[in-house]
């Protein structure tokens, strides 16, 4: 986790005060990139991230007005668009002019694949041979390095509901990707089709693999007094157990397919 930043006392005296004058009368409304990913963060300020980051916000005595675009492009707008004042979910590593929180959410990267069709996938070896499919510059992300050699095939494609797709169709093997992403995938295809369609079925025998190590993200800010404050009342909101229910909230939606193997929850 990043350290947090040590400002001068004479700025940080002005950012408190600021954000007193705020939380007392109308709340200051800020303009937050974010990533369109299902479950996660997208339209209409649903998913476990959004909630996360809108609630802590909220505490602080901001309002965020939530700006959607495809994962990377909400990075790059972010260095662009001035009229924006923070981007969520940024890699912890990721380097973008601005000032940074600490990690606030994980992602568990895994593989999503067919019991009925082949045996347990428990660590990258078992992938050897495989037909895989992964989000844009999922291999790299996920440190595949060398491995991807030993893999049959290798398809990388940022609409993540082709993945679940073409898991449940038989053309491909596993997904590489994020376990509650790929979990909402699959039940919304099953909840849009009909009960003898052959994807419900084949959904019922899916299960997940946490293969790979947990992932941090942190939020990015250009004003460092929000960043502050964005650390200050998400660790108050964490330590009152209302980070923790938001996301068991979603995570427990898909319980049959995640068990208990997203994150430990």
């Amino acid at each position: 986790m990043p350290c947090r930043f040590v400002i001068a006392p004479v700025l940080l005296c002005f950012s408190l005060f600021g954000l007193s004058d705020s939380a007392q009368g109308d709340p200051v409304t800020l303009n937050i990139l974010a990533p369109d990913l299902p479950g996660a963060s997208e339209a209409g300020g649903y998913g476990r991230d959004i909630e996360i980051v809108d609630e802590t916000l909220a505490s602080c005595g901001y309002e965020a007005n939530f700006i959607i675009q495809p994962f990377g492009r909400h990075l790059v707008s972010f260095k662009y668009l001035e009229s924006v004042d923070g981007v969520m979910t940024v890699p912890l590593a990721y380097s973008t002019p601005g000032f940074s929180t600490a990690a606030y959410i994980w992602y568990q990267n895994g593989a999503f694949y067919d019991a009925s069709e082949r045996g347990p996938i428990e660590t990258v070896d078992d992938l050897a041979g495989l037909n895989v499919v992964s989000f844009q510059d999922g291999p790299e992300i996920l440190g595949l390095g060398n491995s991807v050699e030993e893999l049959d095939s290798v398809l990388t494609i940022a609409d993540q509901t082709i993945h679940s797709r073409l898991l449940l169709r038989g053309r491909v093997d596993a997904i590489l990707a994020d376990g509650l992403v790929v979990a909402e995938v699959n039940q919304r295809i099953v909840d849009d089709s009909g009960f003898d369609d052959r994807l419900v079925a084949k959904q019922a025998q899916l299960e997940f693999a946490p293969i790979f190590f947990p992932t941090p993200y942190k939020m990015v800010f250009k004003d460092p007094a929000l960043a502050i404050a964005f650390d200050r009342c998400f660790d108050e909101l964490f330590l009152q157990g209302v980070i923790t229910r938001i996301s068991d909230q979603f995570t427990g939606k898909h319980r049959k397919q995640l068990k208990f193997r997203y994150l430990a929850q």
